[in-house]
Parts: structure tokens; sequence; C-alpha cells
């Protein structure tokens, strides 16, 4: 008994230290996240594996409310597809230099080794093996370069000349000219370069430019042995420019006063952004996973494809669904995040110190967390996280909070 309690004090100790567990727990894109999806979740992984594993080219709808989950489920696929190139995009931050933001983060998934392996595969495939004859065997970078051009044109026929010139002498001249190796290198990852530099390379645009970028990417993408699944969150976001204003409100200013009746901005902005969707479909291998907040959301956006591209309607899969915690889930959750907290303090001996595995707090506390909050991951954690704060701060003891947030709805 003394030594429970000695580990209790032990613990509340270490948190009032200022140390919160669920603290880092909100997940984003950027920050690599360890923890894995509770057990209800597994079938949902499995289905949406199943599906990658058995088709190359699709736009699977995941549909979930907000605070669901949907950054943390794109974590656990990519922990659990860990053998394909999984990146994530919000399409709130990056629907303004579409393919240039897309590009950026596909290559920093990627990474330089494979970026490099997958160019060297290209110069390959377009005779860079062959040499010249004469006293050093050299490559004839040129000839190279007709080749790539003659079976890129044929391929990519839809692709300005200019555009495929560019993504052929940034990737040839990054793999046949070692004096030029490091400057070709900043181009294909994308950095800013000026008018010098480009000049230099024989260039005459970086991949800010959206149609190089395109190109640059279903290049990598379509020659890469990895298989490419892009994740992109608040996909609503189209909704949202689709949306017409709210007829009932009064007009101060009609768009079709200065655009015409036919097209306004909104329906301008919305069909872009669609038309590089499309875009996105046509590149062989690339596996796209969209988030949505509702079923109606999806009808929305099967209809403007209806319109603008029937036959691609077909690459769309039926959505799986992302549901809310179940009462389970949240003692699952929490004693999993403990675990963690604990391994990351190097206290591991804590995991079964304790006479309720769920201390500091207890099982009646989390049920009333989960009834609050209808089982929504993100308002739990939050909840969590003020809990542990209050702890830290240490203005009340443990009886007292205990009880306070063992009577939420009261």
């Amino acid at each position: 008994m003394i030594l429970h309690e000695n580990n209790e004090e032990r613990l509340l100790n270490i948190i009032r230290w200022g140390n919160n567990p669920f603290k880092k727990f909100v997940s984003t894109s950027e920050i690599k996240e360890e923890l894995d999806l509770v057990k209800s979740r597994d079938n949902l992984i499995k289905n949406i594996k199943s599906i990658v594993k058995q088709n190359s080219n699709f736009i699977l709808p995941i549909v979930g409310d907000v605070g669901s989950g949907k950054t943390h489920l794109f974590w656990a696929l990519k922990n659990n597809l860990y053998y394909y190139n999984a990146f994530y995009i919000s399409l709130e931050s990056v629907y303004k230099k579409f393919f240039y933001n897309i590009y950026s983060e596909f290559i920093e998934s990627l990474g330089i080794g494979p970026l490099k392996f997958v160019v060297n595969q290209l110069c390959e495939n377009w005779g860079a093996l062959e040499k010249k004859y004469g006293f050093f065997h050299v490559v004839d970078i040129e000839k190279v370069k007709q080749t790539a051009i003659k079976q890129l044109s044929t391929k990519y026929s839809e692709i300005e000349p200019e555009t495929l010139i560019d993504a052929i002498n940034g990737i040839t001249t990054h793999q046949l000219d070692p004096y030029k190796k490091i400057e070709a290198e900043r181009w294909l990852l994308g950095k800013l370069m000026d008018a010098k530099e480009l000049s230099t390379l024989n260039l005459s645009q970086d991949l800010h430019k959206g149609k190089n970028a395109y190109i640059l990417l279903r290049l990598l993408i379509e020659n890469s042995k990895l298989g490419t699944i892009l994740f992109i969150d608040d996909f609503e976001k189209i909704i949202k420019i689709m949306l017409p204003e709210d007829e009932s409100s009064e007009e101060v200013f009609d768009p079709s006063w200065l655009y015409g009746p036919e097209m306004s901005p909104n329906d301008i902005a919305s069909e872009k952004i669609f038309n590089k969707i499309i875009q996105l479909q046509q590149i062989e291998g690339l596996r796209i996973i969209i988030t949505l907040k509702s079923i109606e959301s999806l009808e929305q956006i099967k209809k403007k494809y209806q319109e603008l591209d029937s036959e691609l309607l077909s690459l769309i899969r039926e959505p799986l669904f992302l549901k809310d915690f179940s009462e389970d889930d949240i003692f699952e959750f929490y004693t999993n995040t403990m675990s963690k907290f604990y391994d990351s303090i190097e206290s591991n001996e804590l995991t079964q110190a304790f006479e309720d595995p769920y201390f500091p707090l207890n099982k009646f506390t989390l049920k009333s967390i989960f009834e609050h909050t209808h089982g929504n991951p993100r308002a739990i954690i939050k909840i969590l996280i003020k809990l542990f704060n209050e702890l830290i701060d240490d203005e009340e003891d443990l009886e007292f909070i205990l009880k306070k947030y063992g009577n939420l709805d009261n």
C-alpha cells in the first residue's frame, strides 16, 4: 500500500513540474504521431489498406465529424503503409500555388535518396548508359535529351513542349553534368531560382511555375518504385468556394454586373481547383484519399464531377466513415497515452504501479468526459489537457478536480 502511495505521489510531482501527458497530442501534419488508432478503428485501417493494395488510381472519401481525428488517421496510415510514400496536404492551405505546394510536400516525404534514384532511372531509360566512342567514354547528353523528348512528347502530348524541355534539362543536368549537379538539385527540390541561375541550367522556369511542378510530380510518381498516397484534408474547401451567397441577404453588389451572368469569381476558382484535381487523377499510380465532414458534401462533389468529367466519376470509391470514440475507446486511448508518457519520462514501471490503472484519473471521471463530449476525440483531448493543466497549477487537490470533472453535465 505504501509503495502504491509513493508511486502516486511521485507521478503527481512529475505532472506538477509542468509535464502534461496530453499537451502535445493534438495531431498535425508536420509532427509525426506515433500513437496508433484505438482498436475500434482497426477495420477502417484494414479497409483502406485493402483498397490501396488492390487499386493504383482512385479517390477514396473518408467522412468524419470535426474533431474525429482525420489528421491522426493520416499518421496511422503512414505508419501502417510505410512501404508507400504517403504525404499530407490541407486544401485549406495549398489551393493557391496548388501544384508547387503538392510537389514540395511530395519531395519532403519522399526524401533526397529516393529522388536521386528515380531521376537516375529516368536518365537510364533515356539512354544514359550508352557512351560516346573515343578515348574517353562519356555520355552523349544531347542524345539522351532527344530520346527523352521523343518519349515524353508522345506520352504527355497535352503538356507544352517548353515545360517538357525544362523537366528533361533539369533531370539530365542533375544526373549527367557534374559541374552543374548542385544547382540542378536545387531546382529539383523546388527552390526559388533567379534568371541567371535558370539560364546556367538552360531552364526557363523554376518549379514555382505550376506546369513545371505538375510534370515533375507526374514523372517522379509514375517512375517511382514506391506507391504514392496523397492525403487531402479539408476537401470541403472546394464546397465553400462552390456555394453561392445566401440568396435571402440583400445584394449590395452583384458579381454578374462585372463578370456577366455565366461565371462568377467563385465559379471560376472552383472550376480551377477541380481541373487541377482532375489533372492529379491522370497521374498513374497516385492514390488519393480525401476527408469530408458530411456525405452531403460528397454528393456535391460528385455532381461537379458529373459536369466536368463524368468518366473520372468512376474512380471515386464508396466512402468510409471515421466514427467518434466508443466508451471503451476513451479508456484505451487514455491508458495508451499515459503509457507513452511514462516511456517519454523513462518511467515504464509506472504502467503497472497503481491500484487504479487510470490513476491519476479514474473510470468514473473518464466516463463523465466521454458522455459530455459524445465521444468526439478532439473534445476529449481538450478536456484532458485542461484537467492536467489544473493539476499542474496545483490550485486544487486531486480529489476536488476528479469530483469537478466527474460531474461535467451537472
